[in-house]
């Protein structure tokens, strides 16, 4: 017998949106300190140290991309042990490694512990572990959950962000590194107990669908509307024999390069643009503010319309915000111009990874992801540090804005002939979690 629509009334709230803000919120109190507070170190960093802006951002260059060489294997990992357990491990790593910054005695034992322990914890804890809990949760509504998701762990960083700055200036280094560590390690670690893995764990359906009565499976693909594909879980082998996964690897590693080369570079840029430094800090938080009702617009875009087609406009967008920035001269108008334009490419970011977990499902979703990070190391970890070392030899941006605007629309291109893999073979080597638990 089959159930083709559901006939039992869903809850008032799906408790898989509890996990969107939850792990928004858990992921915001980090990136406030480690991926969206990141240029704000720039120039503190080069001071506490006495190193170069070249070096410092190398090393913010190689945090930025290290999630590619580590993606693999951090994918196996949430996907092995779950999002909850690899949570934990993160935070201790991460806020640990704040306090033992706190300690460094040079620039070299400062990029050891930014690079070998918070970076590997916050891809590990929070960018693989949070990304895989809400595709666990979310089907239909996929680009809409993440969107929300990266909306909220925007938020605090857009509050926070310009008071980690002030406090960088106006604090002594290692102090400010101390407070950091005790705050995410404090925060953290509690409220973690609270993440559910999925909603199997607690006798849930994926979207809130009803149970399934007794006697009664799910309907087919053959019978769901052209919209919407049922999930189907393909193994790390069978998404790698289709075009699409390849497809999806190269604009995403074009998105990533073209958006990392300047967001790294995001503060000396406009101070090069004529705006004084602590101004720039706060330009960045309006970023970041922008982007927390941008991520939920774009993700109900991607739900009502094909994700390849957002993606495409988005990147087109996003070659726009840095031909502004390349035309024009000592503007602060040019500047904010850019910030809106950028940030509506910044947030297709979610849409992005959405388009992995309605492609090629849950079972394999953060290996697949790690795979594609990998992928794209190379051209993240040297874009930024070209830009940097351009300027220094230069004194200007312009060249590297054009190039990294070709970069952006050689994304929007490939994400426009990308498309979802057709069912010609068996896609998955072992049962998926939800058929597991029907079985």
């Amino acid at each position: 017998m089959s159930l083709s629509a559901p006939t039992l009334r869903r809850p008032k709230l799906f408790y898989g949106w509890w996990m969107v803000a939850l792990g928004g919120f858990l992921t915001s109190i980090n990136k406030t300190a480690v991926n969206k507070g990141s240029p704000v170190f720039l120039l503190p960093v080069a001071e506490a140290f006495g190193a170069s802006l070249a070096t410092v951002n190398l090393i913010l260059s190689v945090s930025k991309a290290e999630s590619g060489p580590v993606g693999p294997f951090s994918g196996w990992l949430v996907d092995r042990f779950g999002p909850r357990s690899m949570l934990f491990i993160g935070a201790i790593m991460s806020g640990g490694g704040f306090l033992l910054l706190g300690r460094a005695p040079n620039i070299w034992v400062f990029a050891l512990i930014y690079l070998g322990m918070i970076t590997v914890g916050s891809n590990v804890g929070f960018s693989y572990s949070m990304a895989a809990l809400i595709n666990n949760w979310f089907y239909r509504r996929k680009a809409l959950a993440m969107s929300t998701f990266h909306g909220l762990d925007s938020l605090v960083p857009a509050l926070l962000v310009g008071v980690l700055g002030l406090g960088l200036v106006l604090l002594e280094f290692r102090t400010a590194m101390t407070i950091i560590g005790f705050t995410l390690l404090g925060i953290i670690l509690p409220m973690a107990f609270f993440i559910k893995n999925s909603p199997e764990s607690m006798g849930l359906r994926m979207d809130g669908d009803p149970p399934i009565p007794e006697g009664m499976t799910a309907a087919p693909p053959t019978q769901a509307s052209p919209r919407w594909r049922p999930p189907v879980d393909y193994s790390v082998r069978g998404a790698m024999r289709t075009a699409s996964y390849w497809i999806l690897i190269l604009g995403t590693a074009f998105r990533l390069i073209a958006k990392t080369a300047i967001i790294i570079n995001l503060i000396p840029i406009m101070v090069s643009k004529g705006v004084d430094q602590t101004t720039a800090v706060f330009i960045f938080g309006l970023h970041l503010l922008l982007t927390v009702p941008l991520y939920p617009m774009m993700g109900w875009l991607g739900d009502r319309f094909p994700k390849n087609v957002v993606l495409t406009v988005a990147a087109v967008i996003g070659a726009s915000s840095f031909v502004v920035l390349a035309l024009s001269g000592e503007s602060l108008l040019a500047v904010l111009v850019f910030i809106v334009l950028f940030s509506i490419a910044e947030v297709s970011a979610a849409t992005n990874w959405a388009v992995v977990g309605e492609y090629f499902g849950r079972k394999t979703f953060s290996q697949l992801r790690g795979y594609i990070q990998f992928a794209s190391f190379p051209g993240v970890l040297l874009a930024p540090f070209l830009v940097g070392l351009w300027y220094d030899h230069n004194q200007s941006y312009v060249l590297p804005l054009w190039v990294f605007a070709g970069v952006f629309i050689l994304s929007a291109l490939t994400f426009a002939v990308m498309r979802r893999p057709k069912l010609t073979a068996e896609p998955q080597d072992e049962p998926a979690p939800e058929q597991e638990a029907r079985t």
